[in-house]
């Protein structure tokens, strides 16, 4: 068999759509009911058997910093484990995740246990689905160099993970070069001023930032991190990052019980939400629209 005959075959098994998640805090209701109403899973939480070409990708903060749920980890455990063939689980850590795992090198959280420690440090830290960048908070330019030296090496941006894995989790050093992990998480804590000043050459800062991800044939980013007000915020600005969609997937899901959003491998964005539902006249309704997007049977 060819190469470029086998390339296309594996292509042919990867995901058509992503349905992200964000920002859930140990809420298992509302990622269960989430993936309920995408038709994903039934009202249990399990899997349905006759789903195919799908990822679940969680951005982060699926877990409380003062407080990580055992259930909510063993529920993502038992999520992986038993993916239907043509489907998968991407869960990344955040800025709550690191504070966990950092607090277990203390000697705190000890209750989690090896294997549930083991999962969340086995997370990563960012997913590139076609041409959409998944993080847990807004890409910097500092990671996105890192990533375009690992398309220059000819690799897979996803290589990423392994690399920071080892950087962060593994060696004398292990996970707590703090700063530098903030900056590779996109700790941004105003995203608009960030991309509007300039760097040493005099160009923007989101100006080159969408340079940088056209050159990666990136066109969306989706992250969590900053909470919005019960809705997804759709934060193109196009005086600031030109050309590319940045989704802000923290409608604090917590409280509005529903939140996810729909991503295809073009970039296409669908919300996933309490407002989303209304206007289409009620949860079955909604259910029916979502469940033709992803072309699953009711």
């Amino acid at each position: 068999m060819s190469k470029k005959h086998k390339k296309s075959r594996d292509a042919s098994r990867e995901p058509h759509f992503a349905v992200v998640l964000s920002d859930t805090d140990n809420d298992l209701r509302a990622v269960q009911y989430a993936l309920n109403i995408v038709g994903l899973c039934n009202k249990q939480g399990e899997w349905r058997k006759d789903i195919r070409g799908i990822r679940v990708i969680h951005t982060g903060d699926w877990l409380n910093k003062w407080d990580p749920s055992l259930e909510m980890i063993d529920y993502f455990i038992h999520l992986e484990r038993t993916a239907p063939k043509g489907c998968g689980l991407t869960i990344l850590n955040g800025n709550h995740e690191l504070e966990i795992l950092h607090r277990v090198e203390q000697g705190i959280y000890s209750h989690l246990g090896e294997k549930r420690v083991k999962f969340i440090r086995g997370r990563d830290l960012l997913h590139v689905f076609g041409k959409t960048l998944f993080l847990h908070g807004y890409p910097t330019l500092h990671l996105l160099r890192f990533l375009l030296q690992i398309r220059e090496e000819k690799k897979e941006l996803n290589v990423f993970n392994e690399r920071v894995r080892k950087a962060f989790y593994e060696g004398d050093h292990a996970l707590f070069r703090k700063e530098e992990g903030k900056v590779l998480m996109g700790n941004i804590k105003k995203a608009r001023l960030y991309y509007q000043e300039r760097s040493h050459d005099g160009e923007k800062r989101g100006v080159k930032l969408s340079r940088l991800l056209k050159e990666l044939d990136i066109n969306t980013v989706v992250h969590g991190h900053r909470p919005n007000i019960l809705v997804q915020k759709d934060e193109t600005i196009e005086m600031e990052t030109p050309g590319i969609r940045i989704v802000n997937n923290d409608n604090q899901p917590k409280k509005s019980l529903l939140g996810a959003a729909i991503v295809d491998r073009k970039g296409e964005v669908y919300f996933v939400n309490t407002r989303e539902m209304y206007w289409q006249g009620g949860e079955e309704k909604f259910k029916k629209m979502i469940r033709d997007i992803l072309k699953i049977r009711p």
